[in-house]
C-alpha cells in the first residue's frame, strides 16, 4: 500500500490542530473527586445477582389444566354419543 502525502493537507491538519489547541482549554478534575475515584477502582466491588422468578410456571400449570379440562369434556362428549 502506498500513502502519498499531500503538503496541502498537511498544512490544512496542523492549521486545524493550531485552531484546536488554541480554543479549547485544559480540564483540572476536583483533586477530592480524583482520590474517590482511585479509591473505588482500586477497592473491588461485590456484585449481588437476584433470582427473578418470571411466573412461566404458574402460567403452564393453569394453561396445562385448561387444556386437559378441555380434553376431557371433549371425550366425554364423544363417548356419549
Amino acid at each position: 500500500m502506498e500513502f502519498i502525502q499531500d503538503p496541502n493537507s498537511t498544512k490544512s491538519f496542523l492549521n486545524l490542530e493550531q485552531r484546536l489547541s488554541d480554543s479549547l482549554t485544559p480540564v483540572r478534575p476536583d483533586p477530592a473527586f480524583i482520590d474517590s475515584l482511585k479509591h473505588k477502582l482500586a477497592q473491588g466491588t461485590t456484585t449481588v445477582m437476584e433470582r427473578h422468578s418470571s411466573g412461566h410456571s404458574e402460567l403452564m400449570i393453569i394453561g396445562l389444566g385448561l387444556a386437559t379440562g378441555a380434553l376431557l369434556v371433549w371425550l366425554v362428549s364423544r363417548l356419549r354419543k
